[in-house]
């Protein structure tokens, strides 16, 4: 039975009839060659038609940027997600915050402010 490789995703399905396929045929290449980027992670793995090759080192930055950016965001936005630990320890910090800056005649900061305060020093 025949190796496969799903050209979106990049799971590869060893030993599997194309009948048992989870997704249509054309979803996936039959046999493909993957000499071009043996050992290297999946992330970079470029696919073009039934070629599979690897992305450029400036190809490879850029999929590194976007993945790292999705990432920050993710920790950033579990402020938002309930039940969480990191919304309620925010919620407790603002509320705190929110006594000092009281007596400071200071605006409270808010769940928002936090987030992006939180997001941009992810950044920097």
């Amino acid at each position: 039975m025949p190796l496969w490789l799903h050209r979106t995703d990049k799971t590869v399905l060893r030993s599997v009839a194309s009948a048992d396929l989870p997704e249509p045929i054309a979803r996936y290449i039959e046999e493909p060659d993957l000499s071009a980027v043996a050992g290297q992670p999946v992330k970079y793995w470029v696919v073009t038609g039934d070629t599979i090759s690897l992305a450029s080192p400036a190809q490879q930055n850029a999929i590194d940027t976007v993945l790292l950016a999705s990432r920050r965001d993710g920790l950033a936005n579990e402020i938002d997600q309930s039940e969480t630990f990191m919304r309620a320890f925010s919620l407790v910090v603002i509320d705190e915050l929110n006594l000092l800056r009281a007596q400071h005649s200071l605006a409270p900061l808010s769940p928002a402010q936090l987030k992006n305060s939180v997001r941009n020093k992810l950044d920097g």
